[in-house]
C-alpha cells in the first residue's frame, strides 16, 4: 500500500512539472470542458475469508467526472452490488441489491502525466484512481454478524486500461481491477484502517463518453508558445502590411482628390456657355454667286483680278481659298457646291493671270451656317493670303 501512495505522489509531481512547462498550455480550457459520463459493471467478492471465484456477486454502476488537466481528475461513481453471497455465506434477505457504493475518486493518467499529451488521447492509456466513501448494506446485522455494521466508511483504489475509440476519440473502454477497503464500520468499534481481512476485490468494464469541449473537440487541445524568431517575423510582416496600407491609403486619397478636381472641371465646362463662333476676316474682297452657281461673274472677276496682281507683286505670298454655299438645301449638294466655288477662283489664277498652282490651295467648307444674315452673301469663295 505504501507503494501505491509512493507511485501516485510520484505522478503528481510529473504532472505539476508538465503544468509549469513554459512552452505549452491548453487552449480553451474552460469548467465546463473535458466532462464525460460513463457505466460499468462487473463483479465482486471479498479478498480474504472465502473462496473469491466461487463468492462472485454483479455489479452495476454509474461514473460522472472532469479532467483539470490531461493527467490530474475526478470522478464520482456509485455501484449496486447484487447477489447474496457475502462474507462466506449465503444471505437470506430476499431483496435484488444486497449492498450500494457511492464513492469521489481522484483519477491520474499515468500515460500523460509521465509520457506527456500529446494534444489527442492515445489510443491506449493506463488511468489510476483512488478515492473514498461510503458503503451501505441492505442484508439484516443477523445475517452479516453482529460485529458487521451496515453503513461503513470506505475507500477504493483502482487500474484502469483504457481504449481510446471513435473519430474523435470520444469513446473510451476500460477494463478495471481495483480494492475497496471497509474503513470503519466492518466491526463494531472498529478504528479507521485499510485492512484486507475487511475488503473486496472487484473487477470491472466500463464505456465512458467524453461531451463536446468549447475549443471545438472532446479533449484538451494543445497550444505552443512560438518561437520568438518567427513572432519577430509575423510583427515585421504585420507593420509592413500597415505601412503598405498607410501609403495605399494616401494614394488613394490623392487619386479621391484628383477624381474630385475633374468632376468639378467637367461640371464647369458643362456649365460654360458655348463660345460664339468666331471665322477669319478675308483679307480681299470675296468673290460672290448666285444661287445654285459656282460660275464667276464679270462684276466678281474684278476680285479675282485683284488677288492676281498682288500675288504677283508678292511672290513670297501663297492665296487660300475656302468655297461657301448658303444654308438652303441638302447637305451634301451645297458641299459639292462649295468645292466647285473655291476651284473657280482657282482655275481662273491660274488660266487666265498664270499663278503657279503650287502656291494656291482651295477647298469646299460646305455651308457657312448663316455667317452672313442675308443668303445672297453666305454663297461666297473667301480669299486668304498667308506667308
Amino acid at each position: 500500500m505504501k507503494k501505491f501512495f509512493l507511485m501516485l505522489a510520484v505522478a503528481a509531481s510529473a504532472m505539476s512539472a508538465s503544468a509549469q512547462e513554459p512552452k505549452s498550455g491548453f487552449a480553451d480550457a474552460k469548467f465546463w470542458d473535458n466532462w464525460y459520463l460513463g457505466a460499468r459493471g462487473g463483479v465482486g467478492s471479498m479478498t480474504k475469508n472465502q473462496a473469491v471465484l466461487k463468492n462472485l456477486n454483479p455489479e452495476l454502476g454509474l461514473r460522472f467526472g472532469k479532467w483539470f488537466t490531461p493527467s490530474v481528475g475526478l470522478s464520482a461513481e456509485g455501484n449496486f452490488l447484487f447477489g447474496n453471497k457475502a462474507r462466506g455465506h449465503q444471505l437470506t434477505d430476499p431483496s435484488l441489491f444486497h449492498a450500494m457504493q457511492a464513492h469521489l475518486l481522484g483519477t491520474i493518467n499515468f500515460s500523460n502525466a509521465f509520457g506527456g499529451y500529446t494534444g489527442t488521447p492515445r489510443s491506449f492509456e493506463v488511468i489510476g484512481l483512488a478515492g473514498i466513501g461510503m458503503t451501505h448494506n441492505f442484508g439484516t446485522k443477523k445475517e452479516l454478524g453482529t460485529d458487521i455494521q451496515l453503513n461503513m466508511l470506505s475507500s477504493k483504489f483502482g487500474l484502469d486500461f483504457a481504449w481510446n475509440f471513435g473519430s474523435e476519440k470520444e469513446w473510451q473502454f476500460y477494463v478495471e481491477p481495483a480494492i475497496v477497503y471497509e474503513l470503519a464500520g466492518a466491526k463494531k468499534n472498529q478504528k479507521i484502517q485499510y485492512n484486507s481481512n475487511y475488503s473486496n476485490l472487484e473487477l470491472s468494464v466500463g464505456v465512458n463518453y467524453y461531451f463536446k469541449t468549447s475549443n471545438g473537440t472532446h479533449h484538451f487541445l494543445n497550444i505552443t508558445e512560438c518561437d520568438q524568431r518567427e513572432i519577430d517575423a509575423l510583427n515585421n510582416t504585420i507593420n509592413s502590411l500597415r505601412d503598405k496600407n498607410a501609403a495605399d491609403q494616401a494614394k488613394i486619397a490623392q487619386l479621391q482628390a484628383e477624381i474630385a478636381r475633374l468632376q468639378k472641371a467637367l461640371k464647369d465646362c458643362e456649365n460654360k456657355p458655348a463660345p460664339e463662333a468666331t471665322y477669319e476676316t478675308p483679307t480681299i474682297p470675296s468673290v460672290f454667286y448666285n444661287v445654285n452657281k459656282s460660275l464667276i461673274t464679270k462684276q466678281q472677276a474684278e476680285n479675282v483680278a485683284v488677288a492676281a496682281q498682288i500675288l504677283k507683286n508678292h511672290p513670297e505670298l501663297k492665296l487660300n481659298i475656302k468655297g461657301y454655299a448658303s444654308p438652303e438645301g441638302k447637305a451634301k449638294k451645297n458641299q459639292e457646291l462649295s468645292v466647285r466655288r473655291a476651284n473657280a477662283v482657282k482655275d481662273l489664277l491660274i488660266k487666265k493671270y498664270g499663278i503657279e498652282e503650287s502656291r494656291i490651295t482651295a477647298e469646299g467648307c460646305g455651308t457657312t451656317k448663316d455667317k452672313y444674315e442675308t443668303y445672297e452673301n453666305n454663297r461666297v469663295a473667301m480669299l486668304f493670303f498667308e506667308k
